[in-house]
């Protein structure tokens, strides 16, 4: 992707990337409806992440830039917020036959709500718990991209590492994740 996604010049209106992104709300099931209130929610802290990425992040520029030139121009091939869900984004052919075909972002506050059990990702310091920011951001990787998480050769993938990347870029304090998977 690197070889691709070379402009990293601020050509995009950061207030309307999660608009250039998101084309409304949809679940990883077509017959569950998002709730309103959760989906504007999620989506008014998805476009502040955006944004912030947008604005201090070279590579979140080259990807996002890729991104719309190439597809995210026309509305209709813009992702649907699963709002409230467990993470995720359809990237797999397994993913889009799940969702009937429709390209889906899941995010979720989780980590925001004190009765949720938090999840971890593994880094040099040990155990850290997984934040919106950086939760966001990795999902974000995977639409922009339509790289899967795992890959053969890297014990993290390519979409932990341009979100390592990406965090370090906007000034985020947390340890970079250096696996996929979580062994504890």
């Amino acid at each position: 992707h690197d070889g691709l996604a070379t402009d990293d010049k601020a050509r995009l209106e950061p207030m309307c990337l999660a608009e250039y992104l998101i084309s409304g709300p949809g679940g990883m099931d077509p017959d569950i409806e998002i709730d309103d209130d959760t989906y504007d929610e999620c989506r008014e802290v998805l476009s502040r992440i955006l944004e912030d990425a947008y604005t201090q992040s070279g590579t979140f520029r080259r990807l996002m830039n890729y991104a719309y030139d190439q597809e995210l121009h026309d509305v209709e091939q813009r992702w649907l917020l699963g709002a409230g869900e467990n993470f995720g984004t359809t990237v797999t052919d397994e993913d889009l036959e799940s969702s009937e075909g429709r390209k889906v972002i899941a995010l979720n506050l989780d980590d925001t709500d004190d009765d949720s059990i938090p999840e971890y990702y593994e880094s040099n310091d040990g155990p850290q718990q997984f934040d919106t920011t950086r939760s966001f951001i990795h999902e974000v990787v995977h639409a922009l991209t339509h790289l899967q998480d795992k890959e053969d050769s890297n014990p993290r993938g390519p979409v932990v590492e341009y979100t390592n990347i990406i965090l370090k870029e906007m000034g985020h304090t947390s340890p970079p994740r250096i696996a996929y998977e979580f062994s504890n």
